[in-house]
């Protein structure tokens, strides 16, 4: 007794033993730029322009600008590109799904119900055949049990009813983690996918914010344009003036309808860039060309910026980049892939089993009809010419190549966001030098008016001031944009924009903007 219980108590561990071993490298993050994710702060981050914080994931609030607020909630809750990526990841946690429940036995029921009708040769055949034992047994049994077979022959019915109900199940003995390994790679992708939505988030939110800005940086242009535009028509018409009293040559007016002419060839391209800007915007809201015009007509200053941004270190920027979250979990996906190619060196077992009722009426379907099988059905390509071991090699080359990628984009994004502050401060600084060159066109517009009202100054050095203080004016309004857009290149750098979209209230679009 003791021998058939340690016999039992070994047969049944052995798979349980079994049922833990998966092939296959158990996957460790690998470490990346550790020297630069041990410092406190990015390499490129300027004390007088950054605060060492954690930034804010809707970072163009800081903004406090409504419109733009408005925008980007829209374009979150509308945009094509965002739900076709949400049903990418749908369909990734689906498959998570499905492989976990192939893990689990199989159970499936059936029911079958069968009428068989037997050919006219086979009644022929049987009737024949007992109206010649009715003629051999006829003299010697009597004629009435003769003909009680023939009777019997006649009324023979041949035709027949199934009936078959029952239950079967089938399931895999994940012995060397085949089941596990996939069910791991599943949910690698899955999370993967998770990471494209939130990186299709942080693209958006960067390009809503750049299209909005660069609409307000072209209206206002477009105003300093115009009012270039008047202020050379004035001087024009004085210039006519002078020369109808003789104080000024026709080479003088002429003069002044070029200047005219020139402040005019500006404003066509300036008014194009804002119409597209604003289809642009409409587009990333889910909305027609032309839907945004009557909402954003009206001009507004361009937002301004908080003296300091906040930006923490390289280990929280990596941490949070949705595009290094995807190709750290594409690289566990590949390390799963390995142990899903190494399984196949060795066999699969398969418990087959099923439980049913089978008879030939409905009446007969109870216990007596019950029968049931159970078998293990083992497979194992022992031959297979080395393609199990060219598979192996392509996931170990794959997992080489994703851990490629990861560095890579590790090292990317590390580049991105250093470049991005750089560029950043640049911008801050270059918009000092265009505000003061601004400033001083202004000054010397004002002495210049005042020279000319005295008639102490003549047209050509009008003209020229007039020129520069445009140029002055262009130049710092186009610095501002550029910080501005310097700004959101910094905050996508950072990762930033990604999350849940805010809830929308259905109805046109137009009646919730601010």
């Amino acid at each position: 007794m003791s021998s058939f219980r340690t016999r039992f108590f070994l047969a049944s561990a052995l798979p349980l033993a079994l049922a833990g071993c998966m092939l296959g490298p158990d996957y460790v993050r690998p470490q990346v730029a550790a020297s630069a994710q041990a410092q406190p702060r990015l390499v490129r981050a300027d004390p007088q322009l950054v605060v060492a914080a954690p930034p804010l994931q809707r970072w163009w609030t800081q903004l406090h600008d409504p419109q733009l607020d408005w925008l980007v909630d829209r374009a979150l809750a509308n945009s094509p590109n965002l739900r076709a990526a949400e049903a990418q990841l749908r369909a990734s946690r689906a498959l998570v799904r499905q492989r976990r429940a192939e893990m689990l036995p199989s159970i499936g029921a059936t029911a079958v119900y069968g009428h068989a009708t037997a050919p006219d040769w086979a009644k022929d055949s049987v009737r024949s055949t007992a109206g010649e034992v009715a003629d051999a047994i006829e003299g010697s049994a009597g004629a009435e049990a003769a003909q009680a077979i023939r009777q019997r022959a006649q009324a023979l019915d041949m035709d027949m009813d199934l009936y078959d109900a029952g239950f079967d199940a089938s399931w895999e003995l994940d012995l060397f983690g085949r089941r596990r390994r996939a069910a791991e790679g599943a949910r690698a992708k899955a999370e993967a996918s998770a990471a494209d939505l939130a990186d299709a988030q942080v693209q958006l939110t960067a390009e809503v914010a750049q299209a909005y800005l660069g609409y307000r940086g072209n209206r206002e242009r477009l105003a300093i344009a115009r009012d270039n535009l008047e202020r050379a028509e004035r001087i024009l018409a004085l210039t006519r003036q002078r020369r109808d009293r003789g104080a000024d040559s026709d080479l003088q007016v002429e003069r002044a309808v070029a200047q005219v002419h020139q402040q005019e060839a500006m404003v066509p391209q300036l008014e194009a860039d804002a119409q597209v800007a604003l289809d642009q915007l409409a587009l990333m809201i889910g909305r027609e060309p032309g839907a945004l015009d009557a909402m954003f007509a009206q001009d507004r200053p361009l937002p301004d910026l908080p003296q300091r941004v906040q930006v923490d270190d390289a280990a929280a920027l990596i941490r949070r980049r949705p595009d290094v979250r995807r190709a750290e979990r594409e690289l566990a996906a590949s390390s799963a892939q390995i142990g899903e190619a190494l399984s196949a060196y060795f066999p699969q077992v398969t418990l087959l089993g099923s439980l049913g009722m089978f008879a030939t009426s409905a009446s007969d379907l109870g216990a007596d009809a019950v029968n049931w099988a159970v078998a293990p059905m083992l497979r194992w390509s022992v031959f297979d010419f080395g393609r199990t071991g060219a598979q192996v090699e392509q996931a170990r080359a794959g997992n080489q190549a994703r851990l490629a990628a990861y560095q890579g984009t590790v090292l990317a994004a590390l580049q991105d966001a250093n470049g991005a502050l750089s560029r950043f401060g640049a911008a801050r600084r270059q918009l000092g030098s265009a505000q003061q060159a601004q400033a001083s066109a202004a000054r010397a517009a004002a002495l210049m008016e005042q020279r000319n009202a005295a008639g102490a100054s003549s047209l050509i050095d009008t003209l020229d001031v007039q020129r520069q203080r445009l140029s002055a004016q262009d130049g710092a309004a186009q610095a501002q944009l550029q910080l501005l857009v310097g700004y959101v290149a910094l905050q996508k750098s950072l990762g930033l924009g990604w999350g849940t979209p805010p809830a929308t209230q259905a109805g046109d679009a137009g009646a919730a903007a601010p």
